[in-house]
């Protein structure tokens, strides 16, 4: 194993050890990948061996629709975008880390504190080694919010809707943990939320338990999110492309250096062009779909995103998945991965074919007990597409 590479391990002593490293490369111009024990194989093809030019942390896009690719991270870009998301919520704070710290946004939550002169607080779970909920988190929660106030900063974290979701879960429930755990979530400073969409529904219940939530978007190449609440960090400039239609394009100081096997396809120069379909509402950039979930159905384009969001209203319907299949009649067809219960599949195709001003269109409904995750949070298309 290259000296470059480290495998974290789930658990806070991974964590611990990861952040060990980074710190590294911020006092002693090191370098490291970080990438996560178990399946890693790919990701470790994908970083090599080569040292990169200039102190960087190299991370592994999720491949949430295929292989793996490594980002390399030049610690300046790392800083800028910590310099930049303090500099937007208000000040310098203590980070909970509860995400993988092999991911960006868990990363941030890293270096945000020791830019700070502290480490963040780590959640015992962190990377699956613990199940997310209320009684898990508390103590985290409020170590955090102890360890700010003792240093008169301010109290952060970054979770995935899939956390803050169980804890609504949880609290409709009864549950006194996750209640308690959300009434110390509003008492944070801010609460970022990414990786994948943050349903309006979800948000609007966070929002009524008065919780700071700041959604972000970027990505790995971007170190992280740049851009909070739809707007862009000081120095990040979004473009929109002609062809296709809203495609998002993101460059500035907080853009990564390269990907390690030497693609420019979509990075290069301080410049990443994302599989995003994004459009300005009052100032703010909001992301309507993915350029590949716009498919043709019998010669006629229809955005995935929008039947997602119809059938999310459907009563009963609790989580919920929407890609498009290949199909020998239509060319291609939208398949509903649905989390949920006392809905029938009548019901939502219906819902469906009203997203799009059609009488009805061809739609496959699969089942589950819940939508299959990457460790970072993100949804796991290939194995859905693969079903």
């Amino acid at each position: 194993m290259s000296e470059l590479v480290l495998l974290v391990e789930p658990g806070s002593g991974g964590a611990q050890r990861a952040i060990d490293r980074v710190r590294t490369v911020l006092s002693d111009e090191q370098s490291v990948a970080l990438i996560a024990a178990g399946n890693h194989e790919a990701a470790v093809t994908a970083v090599g061996h080569e040292q990169p030019m200039t102190p960087s942390v190299i991370l592994t896009t999720s491949g949430s629709t295929g292989a793996p690719r490594a980002v390399e991270i030049p610690r300046d870009a790392l800083l800028a975008s910590a310099e930049r998301a303090h500099e937007r919520l208000g000040g310098a704070g203590v980070w909970l880390t509860a995400i993988p710290v092999t991911g960006a946004g868990g990363l941030n939550t890293v270096l945000r504190s020791l830019v700070c002169g502290t480490d963040p607080v780590i959640w015992p779970g962190i990377g699956g080694a613990g199940h997310f909920d209320g009684g898990s988190v508390l103590p985290s929660l409020q170590a955090t919010r102890e360890r700010a106030r003792a240093l008169k900063l301010r109290a952060y974290t970054s979770l995935v809707p899939t956390q803050l979701a169980r804890l609504v879960a949880h609290a409709g429930s009864a549950d006194p943990d996750a209640v308690t755990a959300l009434g110390e979530l509003a008492r944070f400073d801010a609460v970022l939320v990414g990786a994948d969409a943050l349903d309006s529904r979800l948000h609007d219940t966070l929002h009524a338990y008065g919780i700071p939530v700041v959604t972000t978007y970027g990505a790995t190449e971007t170190s992280g999110g740049c851009i909070y609440d739809g707007v862009p960090l000081r120095d990040v400039e979004v473009e929109l492309a002609d062809e296709p239609v809203g495609r998002i394009t993101i460059s500035g100081p907080t853009v990564a250096r390269q990907y390690r096997n030497g693609d420019r396809t979509s990075l290069a120069n301080g410049r990443w062009v994302s599989n995003d379909i994004g459009e300005w509402r009052d100032g703010r950039l909001t992301v309507v779909g993915r350029h590949d979930d716009v498919i043709k159905l019998g010669g006629i384009a229809i955005a995935l995103n929008g039947i997602t969001e119809s059938l999310r209203a459907v009563d009963g319907v609790t989580d919920l998945a929407v890609l498009a299949r290949p199909d020998a009649e239509w060319g291609q067809i939208p398949v509903a991965y649905v989390v949920g219960h006392d809905v029938s599949d009548a019901i939502l195709r219906q819902a469906a074919a009203s997203a799009v001003g059609r009488n009805s269109i061809p739609m496959d409904v699969i089942r589950l007990r819940a939508l299959p995750l990457l460790p970072n949070g993100k949804l796991d298309r290939q194995t859905l597409m693969e079903m």
